[in-house]
């Protein structure tokens, strides 16, 4: 999964500096990097029908091919319906990749539900963090077309791991039943959040985190640092210094993910969760008013620190709540209201920051996130097979 990310997070940082380059008028670079998550929409419906009827590996083995080919389409600049084709295919892809992987967390880690959730982002993420760094290099020193192309090989990399990797996932998908499982670890109703809680927070988190700030951070960057930096007789590329502040998103996870996910599972994931969003609000709103070059590079990897908590504090509050048949239809729910948040992102934030500047867009976006996060709310009770009903 770490090598089938990749494409999708190099493209993230260096489409936007090399949109006209490749043919892509800017007011279309939203549209390029969100339509993935709109189609997915209509694909986490589809995967939650297959992975009823069928084992995460047939699907996630045809997800890795698709991962694969649409890096490679990156590579070709023809024009922006060629990269709104590849980003489709992706979107299929991710869906069964995101769903394939909670349902075995679900599975068979009930008991550190948090903590599992916390290493499954952590390594899925790893192959983001090297290859956007990376990535950046090779574009800036062999151009984007090469350098592209060598990532897409790169993701095709992961065919033999699946395959080598395939006895050991059909262990894990051995033993005893989620109902058994979700017995042996049950979070207090008031440590833990709702599953409306949950759907509204996956919302507006990922419209914030993944849309909005991932979409224009080399932007913001180009605008407040140049086209080059210098560190001290080193010369670095817009590319490259986007790649690296956009890969702590990614290796950071790596020890935050983990963490905070055992936090959660020791003492709730109500006031872990928010606080990191109230402080992920403050983030923003500082880097709307403070704008030296320094700041935003400080302001933009705090606010990806905080991003790696709060995800995995939230995948984990729903997995708190979900059991039984339904779960995998309420996971579903869940995911594709993250998805049109994340797709919203972008194209509300290209088309407000085109003209009133991305200020005035990151310091609402960060009074919606504190919002957020005081207004976390008590558990609401569910019954088994995945319904809910209010506590009395």
């Amino acid at each position: 999964m770490a090598l089938a990310l990749i494409g999708d997070s190099l493209l993230y940082s260096v489409l936007p500096i090399y949109a006209e380059r490749l043919g892509i008028p800017l007011v279309m670079v939203g549209a390029v990097l969100s339509i993935n998550r709109w189609v997915r929409l209509l694909s986490n419906p589809l995967a939650v029908q297959i992975y009823r009827r069928r084992s995460v590996l047939l699907p996630l083995l045809f997800s890795t091919g698709g991962a694969a080919v649409s890096t490679a389409m990156y590579a070709f600049p023809l024009g922006t319906l060629s990269f709104l084709l590849a980003r489709i295919l992706w979107g299929f892809s991710y869906s069964f990749f995101r769903l394939g992987s909670y349902l075995v967390v679900l599975e068979t880690s009930r008991p550190v539900l948090g903590l599992a959730m916390g290493i499954t982002q952590a390594v899925s993420r790893l192959g983001s963090a090297f290859t956007v760094v990376v990535g950046g290099v090779l574009i800036d020193s062999l151009g984007y077309q090469t350098g592209m192309l060598a990532v897409a090989a790169l993701s095709a990399c992961a065919f033999p791991l699946f395959l080598i990797l395939r006895l050991q996932l059909k262990r894990h998908l051995t033993g005893d039943s989620p109902d058994v499982e979700a017995e042996r670890h049950i979070i207090p109703h008031d440590r833990t959040l709702s599953v409306t809680y949950c759907l509204a927070a996956g919302f507006i988190t990922y419209m914030v985190g993944n849309g909005l700030v991932s979409s224009s951070l080399s932007l913001v960057l180009q605008q407040r640092v140049g086209d080059a930096v210098s560190v001290g007789s080193l010369t670095l590329g817009i590319a490259t210094m986007a790649g690296l502040v956009f890969s702590s998103r990614w290796l950071t996870g790596m020890v935050v993910a983990p963490l905070a996910g055992h936090v959660g599972d020791r003492f709730g994931r109500r006031i872990p969760f928010s606080t990191v969003t109230t402080l992920q609000g403050a983030a923003l709103i500082l880097l709307a008013v403070w704008n030296s070059p320094h700041a935003t590079v400080v302001g933009i990897v705090f606010f990806f620190v905080l991003l790696n908590a709060q995800r995995v504090l939230l995948d984990a509050a729903l997995g708190d709540s979900t059991q039984g048949v339904g779960q995998g239809h309420i996971i579903g729910r869940y995911n594709s209201l993250q998805d049109l948040g994340a797709a919203l992102g972008p194209v509300l934030g290209y088309w407000i920051g085109a003209a009133l500047g991305f200020e005035l867009v990151y310091g609402a976006a960060g009074l919606l996130l504190i919002t957020l996060g005081l207004g976390a709310h008590p558990f609401v009770q569910f019954s088994r097979g995945g319904d809910y009903t209010a506590p009395n």
